[in-house]
């Protein structure tokens, strides 16, 4: 059975003192997952640029291990795309005659070690921007 150390916990202020006795039983734990992770945007003016475009690379020997995925347009037509290429892994999709963003969230998909990722359109509207935000990983 699991001893009661609440008799020997007292708060203070902000914080908690731990009896020196039972000190080494605790451990802190880094909780700031946001801390751990990076983000990148842009966005994507498809009157100068050719589908598909690559938006995310990681560091040599690496993958990119997606956390989200956020995908918006100004398009009212077509389709638009976030995906691992290589691995043929789908992150996103937008039918743009129906929606014009989509958010993902949580979502985690790995790509294969140096595989970028990219985003790919067909059919916009004329001189249509794509705006996207991914947050991952390396690993």
């Amino acid at each position: 059975m699991p001893q009661d150390f609440t008799k020997k916990i007292h708060i203070q202020g902000a914080g908690i003192q731990v009896p020196a006795d039972i000190q080494s039983q605790y451990i802190t734990l880094n909780v700031d997952v946001l801390a751990t992770e990076s983000s990148a945007s842009g966005e994507i003016d498809t009157a100068t640029e050719t589908s598909p475009v690559t938006v995310l690379t990681p560091s040599s020997g690496k993958k990119l291990d997606t956390r989200s995925v956020y995908i918006s347009t100004d398009s009212t037509s077509g389709e638009i795309e976030a995906r691992f290429p290589t691995s043929d892994i789908l992150l996103g999709k937008i039918y743009c005659s129906v929606q014009r963003a989509v958010t993902l969230s949580p979502i985690r998909f790995q790509g294969a070690t140096d595989e970028s990722i990219q985003i790919s359109w067909s059919g916009l509207s004329a001189d249509a921007k794509i705006f996207w935000c991914i947050r991952y990983k390396e690993v």
